[in-house]
């Protein structure tokens, strides 16, 4: 199974040592989706009630990590591979440097139980504090985008 491939960075005011290391909670999140690592995604998570994931579908809104953490051992039972491909990420950090953002495009191919989905250009942002000296996801939503042609 294949790491992320971070395809392109477009913009940043964050200093180097703070894009390295959000970049590399990016690439773990994917990567723990990829091989369904749930260790990898509670160590780069945070434990919060307040934190939050919103994913694709309706029902696909986690408050909390209690409720998080629950879905994404039920998820990973049906996962079988998530390849990422990472593009146009953009990386900020808040002035005191403790908070960043971002954003990119994702390209994504998931085996699952329930089929294959292909995502092409689906929207992730998330925001993530620094804590003890590592990054952890706080908030993430992912949409997919819908042609109003």
């Amino acid at each position: 199974m294949s790491s992320p491939t971070v395809e392109s960075m477009i913009e940043t005011n964050a200093p180097d040592d703070a894009v390295r290391g959000v970049r590399s909670t990016i690439r773990k999140f994917f990567d723990a989706m990829n091989r369904q690592d749930l260790e990898q995604m509670v160590e780069i998570t945070a434990h919060d009630p307040h934190m939050v994931h919103i994913g694709t579908d309706v029902g696909e809104i986690w408050r909390g990590w209690e409720h998080l953490h629950a879905d994404t051992i039920e998820q990973f039972d049906g996962l079988q591979r998530y390849e990422a491909t990472i593009r146009r990420l953009a990386i900020h950090t808040s002035e005191n440097g403790d908070t960043a953002w971002y954003s990119h495009l994702l390209d994504a191919e998931i085996d699952s139980a329930s089929g294959t989905q292909v995502w092409k250009g689906a929207r992730f942002t998330g925001v993530l504090e620094k804590r003890g000296g590592d990054w952890k996801l706080v908030q993430t939503h992912v949409s997919l985008p819908e042609s109003h042609a």
